[in-house]
């Protein structure tokens, strides 16, 4: 049994995927698997991951037909043997010391899982780290309660919590499977989301590597999260539906606010991906955003959350449905 397998979902990432998995089969930890998914991809990552397979035993590797990255990452957890899974995304890479390090605090403390900050690596070449505003170290039931259930979700200020990507953590196989935590394939965007929030409810102890830019993430042109979401209005509708689902029959704490401000955020987020389009057709999705049912219901006896005047007036605009106001706002500011 490896101590770690690696999931990387493959799809349309032949430019960067040996970059990758180089910064993987190079680790210093090096009892790890490796599980290369490739979903249904239509260039030559399939051959390269084959090419790959064949040049460290090590590297396991799916060929499936596209379900999109929570489909991909599921299939990697089912046949996953490590002790501990990590999830990397093919077009960014790690440290090379990334898992040992992890693992290493993962045994210690004894926890479900283990969070690192990481690098953000511009288009330009530059970089900077991105740290979270908590403190570092072990958490436990009583501290996750407190501090980080207020804003495991969405956060007053309408952004996300500490919990929000799992490609900086390394979680205990055990503890996923317990818990039945996979990813939501109806939700093919912005799916670590729910996978995150779910596993950061169930956890008893968790440990947070401040500091430590173990994972290096890229803003690589083209790919899914540089590129305009057509039908993610939809996604994220169904996203929060699938929290509700949860979160709803939680009795230890209410969840309800966060939820709100959860469905909020992603109007707000497809609102500025639709200015792109031409007026009319950018006004009409506007429109059908403000329109649909979980945005108004999400108003509804809402006290305003304690935000910057721009965004106060978008979200009062957004609450009474004043379409063309809220483009002309848009747009300029834009």
């Amino acid at each position: 049994m490896p101590l770690v397998s690696i999931i990387v979902p493959v799809y349309k990432v032949e430019k960067y995927l040996k970059r990758c998995v180089d910064s993987l089969t190079n680790q210093t930890l090096r009892d790890i698997e490796i599980i290369l998914v490739d979903d249904g991809s239509p260039d030559n990552s399939g051959k390269i991951c084959d090419s790959l397979q064949e040049k460290d035993c090590r590297i396991k590797v799916i060929h499936k037909s596209n379900g999109g990255l929570s489909s991909a990452r599921n299939a990697g957890v089912k046949i996953a043997q490590g002790q501990y899974i990590g999830f990397v995304d093919s077009d960014d890479d790690v440290a090379l010391d990334m898992y040992e390090k992890m693992y290493s605090v993962a045994k210690r403390e004894n926890v479900d899982f283990v969070m690192s900050d990481y690098q953000r690596i511009c288009a330009d070449g530059t970089y900077y780290l991105k740290t979270l505003d908590i403190p570092a170290g072990l958490y436990e039931k009583n501290q996750i309660r407190r501090m980080i259930f207020p804003n495991l979700i969405m956060g007053e200020k309408i952004e996300y919590g500490p919990f929000l990507s799992v490609w900086h953590c390394l979680y205990r196989t055990d503890f996923l499977r317990q818990n039945n935590l996979y990813f939501d394939e109806k939700v093919r965007w912005s799916e670590d989301n729910i996978f995150s929030a779910i596993a950061g409810y169930c956890c008893e102890r968790f440990y947070y590597m401040k500091g430590e830019g173990l994972y290096h993430y890229y803003q690589n042109q083209g790919t899914i999260t540089t590129s305009y979401r057509s039908g993610a209005w939809k996604v994220y509708c169904t996203m929060n539906e699938h929290l509700h689902n949860f979160f709803d029959s939680i009795k230890d704490f209410d969840f309800s606010r966060q939820l709100k401000l959860h469905m909020i955020y992603y109007a707000c987020n497809c609102i500025g991906q639709e200015l792109t389009l031409p007026k009319l057709e950018a006004k009409r999705r506007i429109r059908n955003i403000l329109e649909t049912r979980q945005l108004r219901d999400s108003f509804t006896d809402l006290k305003m959350p304690r935000v910057g005047i721009k965004l106060k007036i978008q979200l009062y605009l957004m609450k009474y449905r004043q379409t063309d106001l809220l483009y002309r706002i848009k747009k300029a500011k834009d």
